[in-house]
């Protein structure tokens, strides 16, 4: 795993979006979270983007799974990512479920380059689309993320699903985001890879964001393809359906 390098060379900052297929072991998914740091750190990255869902994920009776598997936002995971950052000189973005007295939240964890939790986001807009019902299995998040200062600027994050609610996007902006990170488990169907870069780039050029897309890669579940794009609507670079490794230089 080498990397795909595209991008402005006159980019000022390299990062790295990660894409893998996050199971039900945990120990199994910090080693690709690993492979991942690593390779993205030699590739000069400072930052690396990685799914929804990286901590873990169930394909059957999540529900009951997601309750047990989740974990505090200074548990084993934060802990292990943290580990990562400082070992690799990243900063690391990456999806867990966070532990509550019920129901876990979708929950997006942002590490600085020391191990330091520079913030979080709860989906708010959970998956209750397509016949499908996420609500069933996690809590939704009750306010946006705020916005921080990170190796891209100011970031702002949605989750996946709140990618379809340009109102969302918008806000972070308003927030002072400057690139908009978007961690996705997004569902293979008809048409979805093509809603997928569509509404990326759209969030890109309705904003002026830097938009980056890290999507699980699921054979049968996820389509893969984590993407970027400038805020002209430019692509900076797409992998395709595989685990892999997008790096890419933007201002």
């Amino acid at each position: 795993m080498g990397g795909h390098l595209q991008g402005l060379e006159r980019g000022v900052s390299t990062v790295a979006i990660g894409q893998f297929s996050a199971g039900e072991d945990k120990t199994a998914n910090l080693r690709e979270i690993e492979r991942l740091a690593q390779t993205a750190a030699e590739n000069g990255a400072k930052m690396l983007f990685l799914p929804e869902y990286s901590m873990y994920y169930a394909k059957v009776n999540a529900r009951s799974k997601n309750i047990e598997a989740a974990e505090p936002c200074d548990g084993p995971f934060i802990i292990a990512l943290g580990e990562l950052c400082r070992r690799y000189g990243l900063w690391i973005a990456a999806g867990m479920y966070e532990r509550t007295d019920g129901l876990p939240y979708n929950t997006i964890a942002v590490l600085d380059d020391r191990g330091s939790l520079r913030g979080t986001h709860r989906k708010n807009r959970l998956y209750d689309a397509f016949g499908y019902r996420e609500s069933d299995e996690c809590r939704a998040g009750d306010k946006p993320f705020s916005p921080i200062e990170t190796p891209v600027g100011k970031l702002g994050i949605i989750t996946c699903f709140e990618l379809r609610f340009p109102a969302l996007a918008a806000e972070q902006k308003a927030r002072g985001a400057e690139t908009l990170f978007v961690p996705a488990g997004w569902v293979q169907g008809e048409n979805k890879l093509l809603h997928w870069r569509t509404l990326l780039c759209a969030r890109a050029i309705e904003n002026g964001l830097t938009v980056l897309g890290a999507d699980q890669y699921a054979p049968g579940k996820f389509v893969g393809h984590s993407m970027a794009f400038q805020p002209d609507g430019t692509a900076l670079g797409e992998l395709g359906e595989e685990q892999d490794l997008l790096i890419v230089k933007i201002n």
